[in-house]
């Protein structure tokens, strides 16, 4: 009989504070930092995020592959993905506060001029201009973290549009569903927010098709995934003014490259993937509790479907 073993496969990032937080639930717990894996047979339950492709199908008594994030593209676009091995994602309610609160933030600095104002006192320019009246915001994605945005800018005061793949029905907030319906969708927002997980579907969604559909001087909002976007009919569609501009947090590579054109775009507001991100306190509590389900052969929390890839 092997030893239960939980593997923390996190390349990017020192994992040591998080596999304190995890052996504090349990001494016993045999955990593994990549790529001090020990003998490949030991592990069972992995927590992934971004890891290289092919590392997972090396081994074999893999049960759980763990996102240590909400998103699991990172996961799915591995060629050599292990079939028949549960994958779950973490959810989080300060996930989708954070995410809330970024998605306000933004619309009111824009509406406000907040960053235009940042601008002039570095010219020491006296410039009052009106805020802006835009007030239709359509959030592309109406999953946890979407219906979380839609309440919270509703209370706001603004008017919510929705958008998503199956049929919503939500309190304050226009619905619509399937690819015929995302012109409409999209149509008469002042913002548009993209929300959605990275699929097959999703991909490049934000393409120069869906920017001659909005209203000219909509602004737009990623907090998606980078790869939702296609990067050039971005910069076309500032170009040509259909887009007032644009604030991304997510990119196709990250850190995005200093040479990227986006850096020096006075229309384009970065931030550095920091929408939201992950509590490790809240993240090692529900691992451990699928690593006790696993165990006990109890239904894991926050399952992943692969047909849909969320």
């Amino acid at each position: 009989m092997h030893a239960m073993t939980i593997l923390i496969l996190l390349p990017e990032r020192d994992a040591t504070d998080f596999s304190l937080l995890l052996a504090a639930r349990n001494p016993n717990l045999d955990i593994r930092t990549w790529p001090d894996v020990g003998d490949i047979n030991d592990i069972e339950y992995v927590i992934v995020w971004n890891h290289p492709a092919g590392e997972l199908k090396k081994y074999p008594n893999l049960k759980v592959i763990a996102s240590f994030g909400a998103g699991v593209d990172h996961i799915f676009k591995d060629p050599d993905l292990p079939a028949n091995v549960t994958i779950t994602r973490l959810v989080d309610d300060s996930l989708t506060q954070q995410m809330s609160e970024y998605v306000a933030g933004v619309i009111l600095n824009h509406r406000l001029h907040l960053t235009t104002y940042r601008e002039f006192q570095a010219a020491a320019l006296w410039s009052p201009k009106h805020a802006r009246s835009g007030n239709t915001v359509c959030l592309l994605g109406l999953g946890k973290i979407g219906l979380s945005v839609a309440a919270y800018l509703n209370r706001l005061g603004f008017t919510i549009r929705g958008w998503s793949q199956s049929p919503k029905d939500i309190e304050n907030v226009k619905t619509f569903h399937g690819e015929q319906s995302l012109s409409d969708a999209v149509g008469n927002a002042d913002y548009i927010v993209c929300l959605l997980p990275l699929t097959t579907e999703t991909e490049n969604i934000l393409d120069k098709d869906l920017f001659r559909k909005v209203k000219k001087g909509a602004y737009l909002i990623n907090v998606g995934r980078g790869g939702h976007l296609n990067e050039e009919d971005l910069m076309d569609s500032l170009y040509h003014g259909q887009l007032d501009g644009a604030c991304l947090d997510v990119f196709k590579t990250e850190p995005l490259p200093d040479d990227h054109a986006f850096w020096r775009h006075p229309n384009i507001h970065l931030t550095p993937h920091t929408a939201s991100v992950t509590n490790l306190e809240k993240a090692a509590s529900q691992i451990y509790e699928n690593y006790q389900n696993m165990n006990n052969n109890k239904p894991l929390l926050n399952r992943v479907d692969p047909s849909k890839g969320y």
